[in-house]
């Protein structure tokens, strides 16, 4: 088989080593999808119920360990308070716990180093300055649990915009 393009998707060191793989081989293009701030952008003719849930599974599916995770919620104006008021109530009824459990949306983190990572993020976020409206807390005293979080008032060029990914 004759390939031209290959496309992968994973962490930074990951996408290192492809890049330098393909460099040193046969120059292949490649595309890198390396995890980031992936925004979601929600006007004011939304929909607000359904925008709000597609924004809670759009950053916790797979408890928010997805490359293209919709980590930043940009929301206009117009239905802010509104859309802001919705997610939060959606985040507080998430059922977070055992991944066997039917009724459970949210299981553990897939490891401890995972876990500790997106603490840091949240006590980032938190001395960067941004409102912490619900979450930031681990779940039990067994796993690796942790909250739905959810910031408001983020600085756009805080060192918090650039983490890659809560």
């Amino acid at each position: 088989m004759d390939v031209d393009k290959v496309s992968f998707t994973g962490s930074t060191q990951t996408g290192r080593e492809i890049m330098q793989a393909a460099a040193k081989s046969n120059l292949k293009q490649v595309s890198l999808e390396l995890g980031g701030k992936s925004p979601l952008i929600i006007f004011d003719d939304a929909d607000v119920e359904k925008a709000a849930e597609l924004a809670l599974i759009g950053i916790l599916y797979n408890k928010g360990e997805v490359c293209v995770a919709s980590s930043r919620v940009f929301v206009q104006e117009g239905i802010y308070d509104e859309f802001e008021k919705k997610l939060l109530e959606k985040a507080k009824a998430w059922v977070v716990g055992d991944p066997f459990d039917p009724k459970v949306q949210q299981g553990p983190q897939v490891d401890k180093e995972q876990f500790e990572k997106i603490l840091s993020y949240i006590e980032h976020g938190k001395r960067e300055g941004a409102t912490l409206l619900t979450g930031g807390k681990t779940l039990g005293s067994k796993g690796y649990f942790i909250e739905p979080t959810i910031f408001s008032d983020i600085k756009v060029n805080s060192s918090y915009e650039k983490v890659n990914y809560l």
